[in-house]
């Protein structure tokens, strides 16, 4: 009975061991983050983790992390930098056209409008980090293609933005969210992302 319970294939310790690697997965993502310009390489290193570990089976999602972090952590500078500058941007007007369409100064659309590009360009951010840790581009070739990616699939793109703006928030405002969110937002996007990026993969990869 007892063996039977520690049966690595046994339904329960499946789901044990799914937890935990959610867990720690969320906890590298955060260590990962913390050198600033390394977000980059921790978000493609997550995807690619979460996404191999949970639909694919892969049971060394842990080292998958920190190998995929240590092979793109220099090209992943660049659309770091890009990236944090444009979501100061939109976030600083955003809090600003809140201020203003509460003051009555401004309307709502012009904020509602204003809301919309940066949900968009989230998702697009949401595309690139992830194509980052699947394909060899150069920073040009990764940006030309992630926007080409994005608008093809503008509903995927859009969805990929809302739910990693709710995450986003949830992570910011609430500590609990932090040890399991990031790896469940990456999981539920790689649902949108993987049949974008279908049609480009090697058969064997697929």
């Amino acid at each position: 009975m007892f063996r039977k319970f520690l049966n690595p294939d046994n339904a329960l310790m499946i789901t044990m061991t799914q937890i935990t690697d959610c867990i720690f997965l969320s906890m590298f993502w955060l260590l990962g983050c913390l050198p600033v310009v390394t977000v980059g390489a921790s978000f493609a290193a997550l995807y690619d983790a979460t996404f191999r570990g949970f639909r694919q089976g892969d049971k060394h999602c842990w080292g998958r992390f920190w190998q995929v972090y240590r092979e793109n952590w220099k090209a992943g500078i660049l659309p770091t930098a890009v990236f944090l500058a444009v979501l100061t941007l939109v976030t600083k007007a955003l809090v600003a056209l809140w201020n203003a369409a509460v003051a009555g100064g401004v309307s709502w659309m012009l904020f509602s409008g204003l809301a919309f590009v940066g949900v968009l360009v989230l998702g697009m951010v949401s595309v690139l980090f992830p194509m980052l840790s699947r394909f060899e581009n150069p920073f040009l070739g990764l940006l030309k293609n992630t926007v080409f990616l994005a608008m093809a699939n503008l509903p995927r793109t859009i969805a990929l933005g809302i739910l990693n703006a709710a995450a986003g928030l949830a992570c910011a405002f609430f500590v609990l969210p932090l040890f399991f969110l990031p790896s469940l937002a990456a999981l539920i996007g790689s649902v949108l992302i993987e049949p974008m990026f279908k049609p480009y993969l090697p058969k064997v990869e697929e």
